[in-house]
């Protein structure tokens, strides 16, 4: 036992690791289960469409805007001045209290449009877009109802996203947390369940029926619309201000989470469109299975960057660096350990599970290729956080730029080169354009804020 209490300190597994990595090690795990499910019930086609599907329903990030994460931080400040006791009623100063309300109005109101014009555009493009794309092959694929179905629902989901965001403003982090799990685990039991009784793509929108579903009854059933109609009615004359409070916040937010669109998800959708509804598939599986690696080890360092704050709050610099660098390493041992037992096990799968799932993956020199551009982007973001907990964002002009190139890399690349081109685009891009860049502000900018804190304690 005291071996492996030393092993596992060795390794950096703590706590807050165990914790952290335990949700992504259930998350992993239906992931895993997902894909037997995905490559025995659908076609290659079918599959394509599958992963596709949610590469087309990730364009809501242009409607939301980060807008969700900017709430949860306005309505803890109005809240801390606020008290509710067991009937929710709300004791405080009131123009505090008329603020809150504001936001949860603001917000309720602008969702309502913003999910509506989302439903409408969604489906049409995204039926212009399968319906150009559509390959001969695939014809056989039922997708059309599926998809308006589907792009129904995810507006419900997107409407109630700023909901969830003011309910952990509101300290109720505990109960959002508890819907997100039960959302875990019951979406893709109704996904396998799917599967079974032969419903095909329809999974996806049973899937998604069940997300909204738990949600609207958790919150019930948890008194969550309760509170949320005291603060709703508790409306006066003050109010948050969007274009000179949440605004100034949100757009660098924005810009990121749409750069993040195009430097991820783009992948699914130009395969789809001019290699085939198979190799989108291909990608998606082996994307599903990579996000859940990097989720996992990345765990090694979020759960540091409260101390990571905490140490630059406190000028200890050295304590600071010498964590980050002991934390990358471990982070990056952990990652390329899972990514080689990933590529073995993917090679002698079929003797497992004599189906032919590893046909369902990406194979060969681009399955090698996109699997270890994980580890640069573990970098990416491990020095991202780190300069994130000074509390500035000197990343928003190289995120777009990244974007613009892996955007034109993709295209053109796939146009010219197929499946091969997009993943060593995709790869040099972020490996000799990017990483040297950030690398490059991560060394000024430490220096730069480090040495500024130190003259600022010394005055």
């Amino acid at each position: 036992m005291n071996r492996l209490l030393k092993l596992l300190h060795y390794i950096g597994i703590d706590k807050s690791i165990a914790y952290s990595s335990g949700g992504r090690v259930v998350q992993g795990l239906t992931g895993l289960a997902s894909v037997y499910f995905i490559g025995t019930y659908l076609s290659p086609e079918g599959q394509g469409y599958y992963f596709t599907f949610g590469s087309v329903l990730a364009l809501q990030v242009f409607f939301e805007l980060g807008l969700h994460n900017v709430l949860t931080q306005f309505t803890a400040h109005e809240k801390a001045h606020i008290e509710q006791d067991k009937y929710y009623n709300l004791i405080g100063e009131s123009r505090y209290i008329s603020r809150l309300s504001s936001i949860l109005r603001f917000s309720v109101n602008l969702f309502a449009a913003i999910s509506l014009v989302f439903a409408i555009v969604i489906t049409c493009l995204g039926i212009y877009f399968f319906r150009s794309s559509t390959a001969p092959e695939n014809g056989s694929v039922e997708w059309l109802t599926p998809w308006i179905i589907l792009s129904i629902l995810s507006a419900v989901s997107l409407f109630m996203s700023p909901i969830y965001a003011i309910l952990m403003g509101l300290s109720r982090v505990k109960d959002v947390s508890k819907i997100r799990f039960l959302q875990s685990v019951f979406m893709p039991l109704s996904v396998w369940t799917g599967l079974l009784l032969g419903l095909k793509l329809y999974v996806l929108p049973l899937s998604s029926f069940i997300s909204s579903a738990i949600g609207i009854f958790c919150m019930w059933r948890g008194d969550m619309f309760k509170q949320l109609n005291k603060i709703w009615i508790a409306y006066g004359s003050e109010r948050v201000n969007y274009i000179h409070e949440i605004f100034p916040l949100q757009w660098k937010m924005a810009l990121s989470w749409i750069s993040g669109y195009f430097i991820y998800q783009l992948f699914n959708p130009i395969l789809f469109r001019y290699v085939g509804a198979e190799a989108a598939g291909q990608m998606g599986m082996t994307m599903q299975v990579l996000n859940a690696i990097q989720a996992f080890s990345f765990s090694w360092m979020s759960t540091k960057i409260p101390t990571f704050s905490t140490y630059i709050a406190r000028h200890e610099f050295a304590s600071l660096d010498s964590l980050f660098k002991k934390t990358l390493i471990q982070l990056l041992s952990v990652c390329i350990l899972i990514l080689i037992a990933f590529i073995m096990v993917l090679n002698f799968i079929d003797l497992i599970l004599p189906i032919g799932i590893s046909e369902r993956f990406l194979y060969g020199l681009p399955l090698i290729i996109i699997s270890f551009s994980i580890i640069p982007n573990q970098i990416l973001s491990s020095l991202a956080n780190y300069l994130r907990c000074y509390k500035k964002e000197p990343l928003v002009f190289i995120s777009i730029i990244i974007a613009l190139l892996c955007t034109a890399s993709s295209f053109i690349c796939t146009q010219l080169y197929g499946l091969d081109g997009m993943v060593c685009g995709y790869t040099f891009i972020i490996t000799f354009i990017e990483l040297p860049w950030i690398y490059a502000i991560y060394k000024n900018k430490r220096h730069e804020w480090q040495t500024s804190l130190n003259n600022n304690s010394d005055l």
